[in-house]
């Protein structure tokens, strides 16, 4: 079975560090598996050095479900957080929707694999086994919280993700211990009442100046 190297979320979204980590003078198979805003650019990264300096790389993209594009509401965007934006979105419509792909030049060197959590495996097995490589555009998890204790006993703790606040296994509020950023993103609800995580700098920075003032007045 061929091995399989893994290629970082960062440095896949990094086009000169890309170019440098995959060879360009032998038979490259990328596999990429995701849907998301960096998944699509991974997959333009790719075929952008596919089509010029790396003739020999080609992308097997492995997807739970078709592209998903943020939209203009009234006065609000829905998918704001989850939906593709921008010239991504753009290169998206162009390139990689069903009636596009086979006509489109990114046709040339990207093959669609399209899964669901029956098939997942199979699917896998059947054409991962085959890549050289693997980027995983799936996001992140927060790292396990370090261990804590209170009063002497170990504390188990869940977060808040309206308050920024953790939670004893009591309910009760733990002094002192909050959580924003990227691992721990505000839960907001759209006008339709779909749920989703805010990420980017700008939300997580707004979040801090809903609720750190509740802090100090705790």
């Amino acid at each position: 079975m061929t091995t399989v190297n893994e290629i970082g979320l960062d440095p896949a979204l990094n086009p000169p560090v890309l170019a440098k980590m995959i060879p360009s003078d032998s038979d490259v198979l990328i596999g990429v598996i995701g849907a998301s805003h960096s998944a699509i650019l991974v997959l333009r990264n790719l075929y952008n050095l596919a089509s010029s300096t790396h003739a020999r790389l080609r992308i097997k993209w492995f997807t739970r479900h078709a592209l998903r594009y943020a939209e203009e509401r009234d006065g609000w965007i829905f998918r704001d957080n989850t939906g593709l934006k921008g010239d991504v979105a753009a290169w998206a419509r162009e390139n990689l929707e069903e009636e596009r792909l086979p006509s489109s030049d990114v046709g040339k060197y990207l093959e669609k694999l399209p899964t669901s959590r029956e098939r997942e495996n199979e699917v896998y097995m059947q054409h991962l086994t085959k890549c050289t490589h693997v980027v995983q555009a799936v996001g992140f998890r927060p790292n396990k919280i370090p261990r804590l204790t209170k009063d002497g006993k170990s504390l188990d703790v869940s977060y808040n993700n309206r308050s920024a606040e953790f939670m004893d296994e009591d309910g009760a509020k733990v002094p002192g211990l909050y959580g924003a950023g990227i691992a721990w993103p505000e839960r907001v609800v759209d006008p339709e009442g779909n749920v989703e995580y805010a990420v980017g700098l700008l939300k997580f920075m707004n979040y801090l100046k809903r609720v750190v003032p509740e802090w100090g007045a705790c």
